[in-house]
């Protein structure tokens, strides 16, 4: 922020570093398929763009195809969860949240109920939002929504709960 209490400066910076870096991926695209551009694209430049506000398309074009911070943030979060409690990595274990006990009567909800967590209580709304709470809320509902959860692949977990 400079004097006037603007981000002109810093926003020319951040484009001007952008713009360098891909002149440097176009520069060697002949040498890589789509797959390489794309991730030197979401490794080098998304990352300086990522907090800059998204242009709306206009009505007769389709809105852009980055996906907002947020968003990869919770698919992110819900892979960790997946690892954690269906595929048992063993370097997440500290993350691991107890089943919760099925209700001793039958309900709608009584079958999906196998697959919820328990929900870490919070004193604070500080806590709630850290993500022991947040994503296992977000996999209970998951659990509910969807079958999602009976998949073994990551790949599948995380291409479904993407779309």
């Amino acid at each position: 922020m400079n004097s006037a209490l603007t981000f002109t400066e810093h926003v020319r910076t951040i484009t001007k570093i952008a713009a360098w870096k891909l002149s440097c991926i176009r520069r060697v695209s002949h040498f890589l398929d789509y797959q390489g551009i794309s991730t030197l694209y979401a490794a080098q430049v998304r990352p300086l763009m990522v907090y800059a506000p998204r242009l709306k398309a206009p009505p007769d074009q389709p809105s852009p195809t980055m996906q907002p911070l947020q968003q990869r943030r919770d698919l992110a979060g819900l892979c960790v969860i997946f690892k954690t409690h269906k595929q048992g990595a063993p370097h997440l274990t500290a993350l691991r949240q107890p089943w919760a006990q099925p209700h001793g009567h039958t309900t709608r909800a009584a079958t999906s109920r196998v697959h919820h967590l328990v929900v870490p209580f919070a004193r604070t709304e500080t806590f709630l939002r850290s993500f022991l709470p947040r994503y296992t809320r977000m996999w209970n509902h998951l659990v509910m929504q969807t079958q999602l959860h009976y998949t073994t692949s990551l790949h599948t977990f995380k291409y479904v709960a993407n779309a």
